[in-house]
């Protein structure tokens, strides 16, 4: 069996409404990289202040978050970490975490905006994004249509998309 690393998604367990806290964790880390969302991360440090040893770093640039390796690799094991961000941050963000060694349940993610959902086309193995509700699509690469399945890939990084032909589909 091989093991493939976790990506986020749009239905990830790690994507939550709001931060919670995790006691069994000894330090919390978060990571801000939208300020839209400064208030409902100052509520959260509001919550933790005084119970739990915090790190928070605001990423207001490009620069900042190329530097997130850094930063989570001088982490300590039981480390939580928390990050608000628009999606493509996020998605970067989450992936050095998991390079960095951190796991799904140490990882927590507030998304600002809208969150992106692929599908993997089963015919000519193209990745695309489709909208959130899109129950069937057409591969822009090869032009078939594509049932998009409940299942998603983290090999492949997407929903499966199944090849269909919709002059046999009946009502």
């Amino acid at each position: 069996m091989v093991y493939n690393n976790p990506v986020l998604y749009d239905q990830s367990e790690t994507i939550v409404e709001y931060f919670t806290i995790k006691q069994e964790r000894r330090k919390l880390l978060i990571l801000s990289a939208d300020p839209e969302q400064a208030n409902t991360v100052q509520n959260f440090i509001n919550e933790i202040t005084g119970q739990k040893e915090y790190e928070l770093i605001e990423m207001n640039d490009v620069v900042q978050l190329h530097d997130t390796n850094k930063i989570l690799e001088r982490q300590k094991m039981g480390t939580q970490l928390y990050i608000s961000a628009k999606w493509d941050d996020a998605a970067t963000i989450f992936s050095k975490a998991i390079e960095a060694g951190f796991s799904e349940d140490e990882i927590q993610t507030l998304i600002s905006g809208e969150k992106r959902r692929y599908v993997y086309c089963m015919k000519c193995y193209h990745l695309q994004e489709v909208q959130p509700k899109e129950t069937e699509t057409i591969c822009y690469h090869c032009q078939i249509s594509l049932e998009i399945g409940p299942f998603f890939s983290r090999e492949r990084k997407g929903y499966i998309g199944y090849p269909f032909n919709p002059a046999f589909v009946t009502d």
